[in-house]
């Protein structure tokens, strides 16, 4: 029940991103192609995660105004036949002994231009009111256009529940975790002695109970929401595997070495990988949360690694910003339907002819681009088929993390972010005690290190947060400045993980 006096705040949940996105591949033609050609054309390589994204809800308003686009320029392709076919009669009848009306053909002409103002007019306010109705409207983004073809809607949906995340090799120079994002931290905790058992009320000795890293990943991921009291964190295991070496893990991941990888395998694969050091692939369990819409997102990849009598863990945990200024709602949507449309007239004026007349060169540009991608695509396959290359079926990033902007991080986004990792970090404690308790070993060494990792823990936001200090009373003091560091093609800095998942499970 809502307290007295409290009004329903406006919340989108996690879709505001979402609808963000969705709003783009409307409004602008290039984000659009970009995001048809990662999703749904044919391609070898995988894909980065969609963190916070709604992916079947992107695709589908992709596709929707793909097709929308493509009856546009096709009625202007037909305009402008007839547009040359009068020119060419009216050409024609201007010479000596023609019977054809000069007039009547220069006015039809004449008309050309308008009829395509109309056109591009007509074009752009449909495109600006699915826009509106996506910003203000209460219809869910994914509901609001068209399915498309089950086998794909399918694929999208296996993105949010991916076990493995096949990252390009040169991922591997900074870390595998591709579409992360920014840096917060990329440490290894301080072993602690796991080979004391705990004594029970008598003092007396109990007899340990035996177990490996996999089962200390599945206690976190179905604990770790309840310990954060983040309802929301969703935790997966999930194997990392290079882009060079995904080939030797067999038709369980690649069944079609001319196709992408899956992003579902068997969960005795991801298990295996809990336990292994080192090497081209590796098992983390992946925490994510989202928050502000979807607009940060906080993720933290850990691995236990027990070594007996030792056990530590590796942590790294990374933030997503919001998106970059291209994905604001456009100043001119807004207003009365009438000052819409008056905009819109306005604004649809000046490209008419660039429309009609840029009509061939468009797409030729297009199918060009499409026919370079597709014969480089055939190469590939054709060497692979031949067995004279192995390929590397990585992703290098993901389209999340290439349309954010860490200058888009405001002041609740910052602390927002922080919170989630410091709750991540005593949780990840917490369970661990808990999971060595329940397993009759003695924790006061992890008891004792407990403070001191949290107090020492480096939170830096790659270079963005520069100092993170403990001040007076065990306050924290931030200081932000600088900018974040580089990522792939300058890009944002430490690197890219993945996540997604159910709550509260994980894949082994």
């Amino acid at each position: 029940m809502q307290p007295y006096g409290l009004s329903q705040l406006p919340n989108y949940q996690t879709e505001l991103t979402t609808r963000e996105l969705c709003r783009a591949v409307h409004l602008d033609p290039e984000f659009r192609q970009e995001v048809l050609e990662e999703y749904v054309e044919d391609g070898i390589h995988a894909v980065g995660l969609p963190f916070g994204v709604n992916l079947v809800a992107l695709v589908r308003h992709a596709a929707a105004a793909e097709e929308r686009e493509h009856q546009h320029e096709q009625a202007l392709g037909w305009l402008l036949l007839g547009f040359v076919l009068l020119v060419l009669l009216l050409l024609a009848s201007l010479s000596p002994g023609s019977a054809l009306p000069s007039t009547l053909l220069l006015l039809l002409v004449l008309a050309c231009l308008p009829a395509a103002g109309f056109m591009v007019y007509r074009a752009q306010l449909v495109a600006r009111k699915l826009a509106v109705e996506l910003h203000t409207g209460s219809k869910s983004p994914e509901d609001s256009a068209p399915a498309l073809d089950a086998g794909l809607e399918q694929r999208l949906k296996d993105l949010r529940r991916a076990n493995i995340v096949v990252h390009h090799s040169s991922r591997g120079l900074k870390h595998p975790f591709v579409g992360s994002g920014w840096k917060i931290t990329e440490s290894v905790w301080d072993p602690v002695d796991i080979g004391r058992p705990a004594k029970d009320t008598k003092d007396r000795p109990l007899t340990p109970v035996p177990f490996t890293a996999a089962d200390l990943h599945q206690y976190l991921a179905v604990n770790m929401p309840k310990a954060t009291g983040l309802g929301a964190l969703v935790a997966r295991n999930r194997l990392y595997v290079r882009g060079v070496h995904v080939e030797q893990l067999g038709t369980s991941v690649l069944p079609d070495p001319e196709q992408r990888p899956l992003t579902q395998i068997p969960s005795a694969l991801v298990k295996a990988g809990a336990g292994q050091l080192g090497g081209a692939m590796a098992t983390y369990l992946c925490l994510r949360m989202v928050s502000g819409g979807g607009q940060t997102v906080v993720t933290m990849h850990i691995r236990a690694q027990v070594l007996a009598p030792r056990l530590a863990w590796e942590v790294n945990a990374y933030v997503l910003p919001p998106l970059g200024s291209r994905f604001d709602f456009p100043q001119s949507l807004v207003g009365s339907d009438t000052v819409v449309r008056w905009r819109t007239a306005r604004d649809s004026a000046g490209s008419v002819r660039p429309a009609l007349f840029g009509l061939v060169g468009r797409q030729y540009r297009r199918r060009a681009g499409s026919r370079s991608r597709a014969r480089q695509l055939e190469r590939v396959r054709a060497e692979l088929r031949k067995g004279h290359v192995t390929y590397d079926y990585g992703a290098a990033d993901s389209l999340r993390e290439r349309v954010s902007d860490w200058k888009r991080m405001g002041f609740d986004e910052k602390m927002n972010s922080q919170l989630f990792f410091k709750l991540m970090i005593q949780g990840v404690l917490d369970c661990t005690e808990q999971f060595l308790t329940s397993h009759n070993i003695d924790t006061s060494d992890l008891r004792s290190q407990q403070q001191q990792i949290i107090n020492t823990q480096t939170y830096t936001f790659n270079g963005t947060i520069q100092a993170l200090q403990a001040g007076d009373n065990g306050l924290m003091n931030v200081q932000y400045g600088g900018s974040p560091g580089q990522g792939p093609q300058g890009g944002p800095g430490g690197a890219n993980p993945a996540g997604a998942a159910a709550q509260g499970q994980a894949a082994p």
